[in-house]
């Protein structure tokens, strides 16, 4: 159960209706397991570690809260930091809460406006149709498509329409006379009413220096019946040197898996992910499968186990190696608070 507290920095500069209706939430989650996995390099050594940013689910601890501005508006706010479960350390570098910052309005009848680092809507509608629906994200190349996130983006989501619901974001790329270097502008649309869900989005990225353009696109869906749910996705990336003789790469995943809600507390999940790129530098293909394990201790505890196996040839194989295959062994507890 998350804790609520009461923004006392702020209680000074507030009157006190206004002050009862505004809230600010700690939450977080701390994932420790350890992890062993064969042919981490090109000598085909093996690794058992736990120094990582959670195995299972990402660790992270952040504030979040809203005002009630009346007539259905409300002004919100996040701060979101992660950690290393072995050391403490930062795991996402640009500060103390790299994981996003976001402040904004959101209104019963438009929807939710918002400004500062935050997730892309192409990571927003993936995550609906991922098998593990974002966990293990060191180990799936899903997460990580597009970078995940974007700074100094302006975000809006829209509110359900009959399970009709848009995205749209542009991140600015702060370049003096060009608007168009560095910007990342995204737009996601994703549906679900009854057992069936779906989602289609696609991007455009352009770096810093203006030579290279991006464009990514997404769809995939989802079904649910009874315990149990099936999805499938595909991603697509292009990146395009804007150079007269410059090189193209070209990067394309495909997955589809499910999940079966078992009796008690326990869930089991199967997926196939399979990552293929195209590059000057070399081409290569990733072809993983994994199955994973929760048992919920509690509602906010949960005990996992993953077993996963990845073939690997060309530009994935680690630096050096022959070795075309890796496995990893995951076992840990991830709570909540």
């Amino acid at each position: 159960m998350q804790k609520k507290l009461l923004a006392l920095a702020v209680a000074s500069m507030m009157s006190a209706p206004v002050f009862a209706q505004s809230q600010v939430t700690l939450y977080g989650t701390f994932d420790g397991g350890i992890r062993n996995q064969s042919n981490v390099d090109g000598l085909g050594g093996g690794l058992l570690s736990m120094d990582s940013a959670g195995t299972y689910n990402s660790n992270r601890w952040g504030m979040k809260g809203s005002e009630d501005l009346g007539n259905g508006m409300k002004a919100n706010f996040k701060l979101e930091g992660g950690f290393m479960t072995g050391t403490g350390v930062g795991s996402i570098s640009g500060g103390l809460f790299g994981r996003g910052q976001t402040v904004g309005l959101s209104s019963k009848s438009w929807g939710k406006l918002d400004l500062g680092r935050n997730y892309t809507s192409i990571f927003y509608t993936t995550g609906a149709y991922d098998p593990f629906h974002y966990k293990y994200t060191g180990i799936i190349p899903i997460a990580g498509l597009d970078g995940a996130r974007r700074n100094n983006t302006i975000t809006y989501t829209s509110n359900p329409m009959n399970g009709l619901v848009i995205r749209a974001n542009m991140g600015l790329g702060e370049v003096v006379d060009n608007n168009a270097a560095g910007r990342n502008t995204e737009l996601g649309v994703s549906y679900g009413n009854g057992p069936f869900s779906m989602g289609i989005a696609y991007g455009v990225d352009r770096d810093a220096a203006d030579t290279v353009n991006s464009k990514q696109w997404t769809i995939g869906g989802a079904y649910k019946t009874g315990p149990w749910e099936f999805m499938v996705g595909y991603d697509r990336d292009d990146n395009m040197s804007l150079a007269a003789t410059g090189a193209e790469t070209e990067r394309k995943v495909t997955w589809l898996g499910g999940r079966y809600k078992m009796s008690g507390n326990n869930a089991v999940s199967l997926a196939y992910y399979n990552d293929k790129r195209d590059a000057t530098a070399g081409d290569g293909t990733k072809k993983l499968w994994i199955l994973g394990f929760v048992h919920n201790l509690s509602k906010r505890t949960e005990f996992y186990a993953d077993i996963d196996n990845a073939k690997v040839d060309g530009s994935m194989r680690a630096a050096g190696s022959t070795d075309n295959s890796n496995t990893g062994i995951s076992v840990g507890i991830n709570h909540a608070f």
